[in-house]
């Protein structure tokens, strides 16, 4: 039986989640539903790119993913389904956030969701993710073909997604999401990271307006309490952190600020 996973940025103190969960249910009772998250930060397409990205990677070919990261929700921006070359299935609005994983899966197909049968009778303008995706993704764990949703697109709509860079003996980059200890993923990668410092190097980090110390190392018990870390994470890229801490609360950091490294001595 295939598996509908879900990722939203509609928190759990409402009742969005388990109402796409009884539209889902209602329609195949026998799924396996995996909820991803529900608390990326609001609005925040590009957070929700990456988060969804490095979950899917771990999931069974087939797996249906429904993403309501949509603050578009109601405007003229498409419903659509996205199928990767795996036979990955992923089902939301076309605002960027399948960028990532089309880049990484390959696409085979893209569909704007258009099938009212495949839907409730009743389409709420607000909330696409119960009345929308989540009884399409239903509807495809049943065997219902990709063609039946909608007409084949051309394209989907990509993020301007910024990349680092190594100038002048230092590298430039962003922060683009935050964990919930606080830790600052980037979007510096490990071939870059490791072409540029050795593990045991203390580079010289410039955030917030302020220069910080990070030591490049393995993992956290290699620093002392307190002190500022960098290390390849397991998204595979650089990861900057406080061991015992949290460094973006310490530092008021969100996603997309601006870091520099450099090299001390």
């Amino acid at each position: 039986m295939p598996v509908i996973a879900l990722l939203s940025d509609l928190g759990e103190k409402d009742y969005f989640v388990g109402a796409m969960k009884g539209a889902i249910l209602s329609i195949n009772p026998k799924v396996t539903i995996v909820d991803i998250t529900h608390e990326v930060p609001r609005h925040d397409i590009f957070t929700a790119a990456f988060m969804l990205v490095n979950a899917a990677e771990t999931f069974p070919n087939g797996t249906i993913f429904v993403v309501v990261v949509d603050p578009g929700v109601g405007t003229e921006r498409r419903d659509i389904l996205l199928r990767t070359n795996n036979d990955f299935h992923f089902i939301g609005p076309d605002n960027g956030v399948f960028t990532l994983v089309a880049r990484r899966f390959g696409v085979k197909e893209i569909r704007e969701l258009t099938n009212r049968k495949l839907m409730r009778e009743s389409i709420s303008a607000t909330f696409h993710g119960r009345d929308v995706f989540a009884p399409v993704a239903a509807h495809l764990s049943l065997g219902v073909r990709t063609s039946e949703v909608g007409p084949v697109l051309p394209n989907l709509k990509k993020l301007d997604l910024a990349e680092a860079e190594m100038v002048g003996g230092e590298i430039s980059g962003e922060v683009v999401a935050i964990d919930g200890f606080g830790n600052l993923l980037t979007n510096i990668g490990r071939n870059l990271i490791e072409t540029f410092a050795r593990l045991g190097d203390v580079l010289k980090l410039e955030i917030s307006g302020k220069n910080l110390p990070a030591k490049f190392v393995r993992t956290f018990g290699e620093v002392g309490p307190g002190e500022v870390l960098c290390y390849v994470g397991s998204a595979g890229v650089l990861e900057i952190a406080k061991n015992l801490g949290n460094l973006a609360e310490d530092l008021g950091a969100h996603a997309h600020l601006k870091i520099r490294l450099k090299k001390t001595g």
